[in-house]
C-alpha cells in the first residue's frame, strides 16, 4: 500500500490533485488506514493517471465519477464503462484528425509567410 505522497511521486500527480479527485468522488475505492490516511494499491495508480488524461482531453468530472461508481458495482457494468471510453476515444480521434488538418494548413501558411519575408531574387541576364 502506498501513501498519498508515494502515489503522487509515482504518478507525478500532485497530492493536492489526488485529494481533489477524492473529494469529487472519483476515488471511492481508495482504502483508508486506521488513522484515516488514504492508502493506494499499485493498480489504483493507473486510474489516477487515466483521470488526468481524460480531464486533459475534455472528459467531465461527472462522467469520471459515474465511471468510478460503475466500477464499484462490478463486472455487470463493464459494457457501460467500455461504451463511455469508446465514445470518448472516437471523439478524440475526430479531434486528432481536425488538429492534423489544421497543422497541415498552418505549415503551408508558414511556408507562404516565409517566402514573403525572404528577399526577392532578381534575375540576372
Amino acid at each position: 500500500m502506498l501513501t498519498i505522497k508515494e502515489a503522487s511521486e509515482k504518478t507525478e500527480v500532485p497530492a493536492s490533485t489526488i485529494r481533489y479527485y477524492d473529494n469529487e468522488g472519483l476515488l471511492p475505492f481508495i482504502e483508508r488506514s486506521e488513522n484515516g490516511y488514504r492508502m493506494f494499491k499499485e493498480e489504483d495508480l493507473f486510474w489516477l493517471e487515466l483521470i488526468g488524461c481524460m480531464r486533459a482531453t475534455g472528459m467531465s468530472i461527472e462522467i469520471l465519477r459515474h465511471v468510478a461508481h460503475l466500477h464499484m458495482k462490478g463486472d455487470s457494468t463493464l459494457e457501460e464503462r467500455t461504451q463511455i471510453f469508446r465514445d470518448h476515444q472516437e471523439k478524440l480521434q475526430k479531434q486528432k484528425l481536425d488538429i492534423d488538418i489544421a497543422l497541415d494548413k498552418l505549415t503551408k501558411k508558414m511556408e507562404i509567410l516565409d517566402e514573403e519575408k525572404s528577399p526577392k531574387k532578381t534575375s540576372q541576364i
